[in-house]
């Protein structure tokens, strides 16, 4: 089956061909689920381009090479990083930049600090492959933990406190969150430090902890096009949001985090949807998220569930009977409220 980028060089291919006379500056976006924001973002500030979206999300059967011969007919050429096997020839981004200098980087926009129980779990039995759970590859550490140590969903849930998010660190990994961007984004040649205080402002900017919200997209496509010398003017981008992100799956800031930062948290999770016109789509509570996690997890040997935090958590004895300590007070107070 073909993929999005397969699809995308037969298509400008077939337009080179048949299409006529080219129109406008050529611009190409390489890149992953981000990919479409930049795409947007750079044709919301400038229309009169012509900008094409190579999404790099999965195994295709274009090489390197096609993919550079495709991409040579473009006046600028933006791209994400990207790993070996994703192309046929496990081709990189590395080998692409090499094959064409003049190859702009987009930074990968990762932001942990609104979600820092979220992780992912690699299945070492399988060679590495990703655990799909309720939220895709997104898991939450304290859920996991839960289960492991045979928690009930109840006791689950009370973990989700005040109290444990403190004595865990969550209410405390802003800067190193923050450090860990702008160093990502300092790599490939941008400076988002301004950006970053400026977004922050707004409250939450992320959906995941590698999807954001469109207007940082929108800044970062504007930021890279001034450097890459494309004409690009300012204008009120929230007045023109498309969101293709938030198609995806949504998890929330939880409430202890979220009132720290200065802003309404939830505990609502948005399952993925794409097929909007069919129906709304759906929504987890935490107790449900939780539910179908434990359903899940039972399905899956021990070895399969390892993570390095979690197996920490559960080997130190003192974390172990403070989590379990908090869950109960909460619980506590949860029923003399009640």
């Amino acid at each position: 089956m073909f993929s999005q980028i397969d699809r995308q060089i037969v298509s400008r291919w077939r337009r080179d061909r048949f299409g006529g006379a080219r129109s406008g500056t050529r611009v190409a976006v390489v890149g992953n689920c981000q990919s479409f924001g930049y795409s947007y973002g750079m044709k919301l500030h400038n229309p009169g381009l012509e900008i094409d979206r190579y999404a790099i999300v999965g195994k295709s059967w274009a090489t390197l090479d096609a993919l550079v011969r495709t991409l040579s007919n473009y006046d600028v050429v933006f791209a994400q990083d990207f790993g070996p096997g994703l192309l046929r020839d496990d081709g990189d981004s590395q080998a692409l930049r090499a094959a064409l200098p003049s190859v702009h980087r987009l930074p990968f926009v990762n932001f942990s600090g609104f979600h820092p129980d979220t992780i992912y779990l690699f299945d070492q039995t399988r060679n590495g492959k990703l655990v799909m759970g309720p939220t895709g590859v997104y898991h939450s550490c304290l859920v996991l933990f839960g289960y492991l140590k045979g928690m009930s969903v109840d006791q689950t849930e009370a973990l989700y406190n005040h109290d444990a998010f403190d004595y865990l660190g969550y209410l405390g990994v802003w800067d190193s969150a923050a450090q860990e961007f702008l160093r990502a984004a300092a790599e490939v040649g941008m400076n988002l430090e301004g950006d970053l205080a400026r977004w922050a402002r707004r409250g939450n900017f992320m959906y995941t902890t590698n999807h954001s919200k469109p207007h940082v997209m929108y800044d970062i496509a504007l930021k890279a096009m001034r450097k890459a010398g494309l004409p690009a003017r300012d204008i009120e981008t929230d007045d023109y949001l498309v969101d293709d992100l938030a198609r995806g799956f949504i998890l929330p800031v939880y409430p202890p985090l979220a009132e720290y930062y200065g802003f309404k948290g939830s505990t609502l999770f948005k399952k993925e949807h794409y097929r909007l016109s069919f129906r709304p789509g759906e929504f987890l509570t935490m107790k449900q998220y939780i539910a179908e996690s434990f359903a899940i997890y039972a399905k899956h040997q021990r070895a399969q569930l390892a993570h390095a935090r979690v197996d920490g958590w559960i080997a130190d004895e003192e974390t172990t009977r403070m989590l379990s300590a908090l869950s109960a007070e909460a619980l506590k107070r949860k029923a003399l409220a009640a």
